[in-house]
């Protein structure tokens, strides 16, 4: 599970008595690690059949991140390089320029840390900020983390299919505070996995057993995200409908509530299945996903067609075209959900390896 900092070293086995092969250990590794002889290691057995040398939890090296914003030329460069190092788990950022950090790109980091939980700003200068991350990451499980990500944007589908069925079209800025909370779970997860595969120890203890399973973690929290930033865009569409003078007709309205409802069902069974791993509710989700999506389509046509105001199409296509996002976005979460279920030995299935 553990990913490789880049040392590789092909070494020969030497017999040493009559049954018992050996192997030396390379000899900057055994210093870095601080062994002596007669320390005792233990050997764990890969699921590719590799072994992996385990010598305890050791303490790992401070992760340190330096931009440099003379070539931070591009709009959003900053922020993105941010993110980017804090998903790979930097415990320190350094921003330095030669030149005075204007106010707009100290107002740009303090946005953008606002934004990643445990990034906060301990210095700054002129020419330099420095950003500390004050996380603990063995505090933060996967599973813990994407069952945090469900709450809230089962909280923010609830609240948008309600807008749309009674008709006020309200809840739009408790909707986009709750989506920059997603964001804010996203960006963790996507640390703690990244963290878990440079260091085994602390994999292990998040439940992380393998690189299968944070890929499939990170395949379901992205799909998570995108679900939150497609409701926020339903919102947004009802605030706009809300503040022009158009208005939605009780048919049109009927059916979108139809189509969120259906929508709303579906995500909450794929979550389901995903965290019991019930084979019969799994099955049940990959069948209904192209009921639901045959369904959805009708659903647009009758929508657009019963339109009878031709500055609500645009809207109206936004609203139609994020829920039946959402519902692929459930595809991807019951593929690695069925994925996850395969691997492990069951009633319904059994694994051997010849």
């Amino acid at each position: 599970m553990y990913i490789s900092s880049g040392m590789f070293e092909i070494r020969k086995l030497q017999r040493v008595g009559a049954a018992t092969l050996t192997v030396s250990l390379p000899k900057k590794w055994v210093v870095k690690k601080g062994l002596k002889a007669g320390d005792r290691v233990t050997l764990v057995e890969n699921e590719d059949g590799s072994l992996r040398l385990d010598v305890g939890e050791v303490k790992p090296e401070e992760t340190r991140f330096t931009i440099n914003y003379d070539l931070c030329s591009s709009n959003g460069m900053l922020t993105r390089l941010i993110i980017g190092a804090y998903m790979q788990g930097a415990d320190v950022v350094k921003i330095t320029s030669t030149n005075a950090l204007t106010t707009d790109v100290i107002n740009e980091v303090q946005a953008t840390i606002d934004r990643l939980p445990g990034f906060e700003i301990v210095e700054q200068t002129y020419r330099r900020i420095i950003i500390q991350s004050f996380i603990d990451p063995s505090k933060f499980p996967i599973e813990g983390l994407l069952k945090r990500l469900q709450v809230m944007v089962t909280s923010m589908l609830n609240q948008v299919v309600s807008s749309i069925a009674d008709g006020t079209y309200g809840n739009v800025e408790e909707i986009i505070r709750q989506e920059s909370r997603v964001d804010e779970l996203y960006f963790l997860t996507i640390r703690q996995l990244f963290l878990a595969l440079r260091r085994w120890h602390l994999g292990m203890g998040l439940g992380i057993d393998s690189p299968v399973y944070a890929a499939g973690a990170r395949l379901i929290a992205k799909a998570l995200e995108d679900i939150g930033d497609m409701i926020e865009d339903v919102a947004k569409e009802l605030s706009s409908i809300k503040r022009s003078s158009a208005r939605i007709s009780p048919e049109v309205t009927k059916k979108l509530e139809e189509l969120g409802v259906t929508v709303q069902t579906l995500f909450g069974k794929t979550m389901k299945a995903l965290f019991s791993l019930d084979v019969e509710l799994l099955n049940e989700v990959f069948n209904s996903i192209l009921h639901v999506l045959e369904h959805q389509n009708r659903l647009a046509e009758e929508i657009l067609l019963m339109a009878n105001d031709g500055r609500l199409l645009s809207s109206l296509r936004t609203i139609v075209w994020s829920f039946s996002f959402i519902a692929r976005c459930c595809k991807i979460i019951a593929e690695v959900a069925f994925n996850r279920l395969t691997r492990m030995p069951s009633n319904v299935i059994s694994i051997e390896k010849a």
